[in-house]
């Protein structure tokens, strides 16, 4: 079984890393864009993400509490939302936070592992703060692990200080 994977995989395509100077909020490349967050089990907009996104889809805060009220059986740590914020634009929560604002690396694999699928299937790319970078330092290491090695285009975007 393991020589069949790494058959597929020597035939794979590693995904792109790309760094974009600019903001977030005008994610570059066309097609559909997974623009990635963080949640916690408490549904409080902590993420250094909200700050950014809530400029311009203020919308985005308002589901993920509505997210986590209404949960259910599948509101649990590595559980992933899509949020449509626009028509090529999706904001993706991963749930990966406890109630003490503590990142699970294994929630966050789990998840990151849903956002492959889902990008793979859509054919989408992946674009990330180097604001939730800095906020959860596993995430750059296994973006690149999840994603960038199963083909996915991953781009990082540093945010220019406000003038």
């Amino acid at each position: 079984m393991t020589e069949k994977n790494e058959t597929v995989k020597k035939f794979q395509q590693p995904g792109r890393v790309k760094v974009v100077q600019g903001s977030i909020t005008n994610p570059h490349n066309a097609g559909l864009r997974f623009i990635l967050n963080v949640a916690n089990t408490q549904g409080k907009p902590e993420s250094p993400m909200y700050a950014l996104i809530d400029k311009k889809w203020p919308t985005v805060k308002r589901e993920v509490r509505g997210w986590f009220t209404t949960r259910d059986g599948k509101y649990k740590l590595g559980a992933v939302h899509n949020m449509a914020v626009q028509s090529d634009t999706w904001v993706v929560s991963l749930l990966c936070q406890d109630d003490e604002l503590q990142t699970h690396d294994d929630a966050l694999r789990t998840c990151l592992k849903e956002v492959c699928k889902s990008a793979k299937y859509e054919r989408a790319t992946v674009h990330v703060s180097t604001k939730l970078t800095e906020a959860v330092p596993s995430l750059q290491e296994l973006l690149t692990e999840e994603l960038v090695n199963e083909g996915v285009a991953v781009n990082f975007y540093e945010e220019q200080a406000a003038q």
